[in-house]
């Protein structure tokens, strides 16, 4: 199922492509406006707000194509769980992506160097699985109720505290700290994306068989 992903994913390059130009578009505009010149934890708020854009945009619209053209046959060969979970995994792996080329961008623009990167990749994997476990549940419930704005206003509330966590632990990632700190931070937040995958696999079937 993740394989099949991938290929529908690719098959239909429009996505991904406005992505990448607006990606691009707006590490320019953010160099434009600092002259290049900017604050760590300044540089890890735009980094994060682009991410959460480009996740919104991306993941969605997740489940159209298989609510409006699919959804009989999905539900014939795939159950709720396995698909929920194929879903899961490559929105997962698409937003890490897109989350190592908005770093090369706005490292190719900025110059940042960070003090412990092995720290800041935990923070892009975590903050990946995050943004997929929750948006991929949201866009179900848009896709099988057709109100879009339902993602705003259910996403909001919940994914606030994990963008905190995410945003300070990045921030920590660059500050000579107590190593404590930044294990206990690492720990709330794959805490959180336990507790959104729990969610998810547990709701995910009412939704879609409704």
């Amino acid at each position: 199922m993740v394989l099949k992903e991938a290929s529908q994913e690719w098959r239909n390059k429009s996505l991904l492509a406005s992505m990448l130009i607006y990606v691009l578009g707006a590490t320019f505009i953010v160099y434009y406006a600092f002259q290049g010149n900017i604050e760590f934890d300044i540089w890890a708020a735009v980094f994060w707000i682009i991410i959460l854009f480009s996740s919104v945009n991306i993941l969605g619209k997740s489940f159209d194509k298989e609510v409006k053209d699919q959804y009989y046959y999905l539900r014939s060969i795939v159950r709720p769980v396995e698909l929920v979970l194929s879903k899961m995994i490559y929105n997962a792996i698409l937003i890490f992506l897109f989350e190592l080329i908005i770093f090369l961008e706005m490292t190719l623009f900025f110059g940042i160097e960070i003090e412990y990167p092995y720290i800041f990749y935990i923070t892009l994997f975590l903050g990946g699985v995050g943004f997929s476990n929750l948006f991929t549940l949201f866009s179900t419930i848009t896709a099988r109720t057709g109100n879009i704005v339902l993602l705003s206003v259910l996403g909001f509330p919940i994914i606030l505290p994990l963008l905190l966590l995410i945003l300070r632990l990045t921030i920590l990632s660059d500050i000579d700290v107590m190593i404590d700190d930044k294990w206990i931070n690492i720990g709330a937040i794959a805490v959180l994306d336990l507790i959104t995958l729990v969610l998810s696999v547990v709701l995910f079937p009412y939704l879609w068989s409704e």
